[in-house]
Formats: C-alpha cells, structure tokens, sequence
C-alpha cells in the first residue's frame, strides 16, 4: 500500500510541477514564441500525465485500504518470512531493474527535451534550459537512493499476499483481473523446487497469447490453498 500511496504524492508533485511550468510559460514575457510554445507543450503534458496517474493510484489505493482493513472479502492469504523464497528474491530484483530502468528513460527523456528547450532561444532560455537539465539529474539521484532503500527494506521484510474477490495484493501492488490492459485468460500451479501460482493475462481474442504473467511462490505448506485459488479464479474467467 505505501507504494501506492507514494506513486499518488508523486503524481500530485507531477501535476503541480506542470502548472509552474505553464505560470512559467505564460508570465515570462522574455521567453522566444518557439521556447513559450515548448515549454507549455510539455507543461500540459506533465499536468495530463500527473492527473491521470494520480487517479489511476488513488483508485488502487483504496482498494487495497478496504482489502487490508478486511472492509473487502479475503478469499485467501499467506505470508513469507524473510529470505525464505529464492523465487521471491528473484522477482524482487525483478521490479528494482524494471523501476530503475524507467526511472533512467524519464531522465534521459527529460534532460533531451531540456537541452532542446535551452537552444531554443537567447543566453536567458540557454542557462534556463540547462538549469533545469541539472535540476533533473539531481532528483534522478534522489529517486534512486529512495528505490534502492526500498527494495532493500522490501527484501528484508515479512510478505503477505491478500487474494481478494477479484484482485490480488502482491509486493506491495495491486494486481486486477484487468491488469495493463490485459485480461487475465487462465491460472495454473507449477510444481517443481519452488511451487508456483502464476497468472496469466492476455487479450481477449480468439488467437490466445500470453502477454504478461503474475507469479506468485506458494509455501510449502499453502499447496491446496492454491489449488482453491486456481479453481476460484478460473471461476470468475469463465462466468465473464
């Protein structure tokens, strides 16, 4: 829930961050039309992106306050002790990469269209520009410190997984039966070292294919509450 709760203030900081800039754009009489017109571009941009995100998250955030609160129903749950899944660590390392990654695109993103804003015009536009290209790279390191402290905290801690009626609350995440624009088309155990749940999301057409995949470690002792959850969710697949 923290996760979800920091990606609302994040998009609010977004969203806030898109109104200066627009004030910027307007109120500075001393901007060239072309560095005014790119600066507002990319200030309407940010708001629209800061809005959206903070609706997509606040709506997460409360589902998931009702399912930890048991204000929502509770199919089924179980917890990880610390170190106590390989499989676990795995995906773990997994999110940290995917998180570091995009954190990196957005920087790159931002200090190009910075870099082109500050060419845009005169010597003010130029320091302006490369002003705000530092700025960047200093909230990159902020950002990564703060994903690193929290992937470490993650790893170390207690785990517990909630499977609701029709959500799932995994690492912190919120995962729907409409997950990233995919539908979720078929759930199965695999047996092996480390038993799995695992979820898998596609499109709703007749060529089935797996676009994206939800796994979850089942502890050793959890295997028929797994078998209850494949049956439970298939359930719900099939009356849609």
């Amino acid at each position: 829930m923290k996760k979800e709760y920091t990606y609302c203030i994040l998009s609010l900081i977004v969203f806030i961050i898109g109104i200066i800039f627009t004030l910027s754009g307007t109120l500075l009489h001393t901007l060239p039309d072309s560095s005014k017109s790119a600066l507002l571009i990319f200030s309407f941009a940010l708001m629209f992106i800061g809005l959206v995100s903070f609706a997509v998250h606040y709506k997460s955030y409360i589902t998931l306050k009702k399912l930890i609160s048991n204000h929502s129903v509770v199919v089924a749950r179980w917890s990880y002790p610390p170190n106590s899944s390989d499989a676990l660590k795995k995906l773990i390392k997994e999110q940290k990469t995917h998180t570091l990654v995009t954190t990196i695109l957005i920087l790159i993103l931002s200090i190009v269209f910075f870099i082109i804003f500050a060419h845009s015009g005169g010597p003010y536009v130029l320091n302006l520009g490369y002003t705000l290209a530092v700025l960047c790279l200093l909230v990159f390191i902020i950002a990564t410190r703060f994903i690193s402290t929290y992937y470490e905290h993650l790893s170390s801690s207690e785990i517990t997984v909630l499977f609701g009626e029709n959500c799932i609350y995994f690492l912190d995440q919120l995962y729907r039966l409409d997950y990233h624009f995919h539908l979720l088309e078929n759930v199965n155990i695999y047996i092996g070292t480390e038993n799995l749940l695992i979820f898998e999301y596609g499109f709703d057409d007749i060529d089935y294919t797996c676009a994206y995949s939800l796994t979850i470690p089942i502890p050793s002792d959890r295997l028929s509450t797994a078998v209850h959850l494949k049956e439970y969710y298939r359930s719900l697949i099939h009356s849609e």
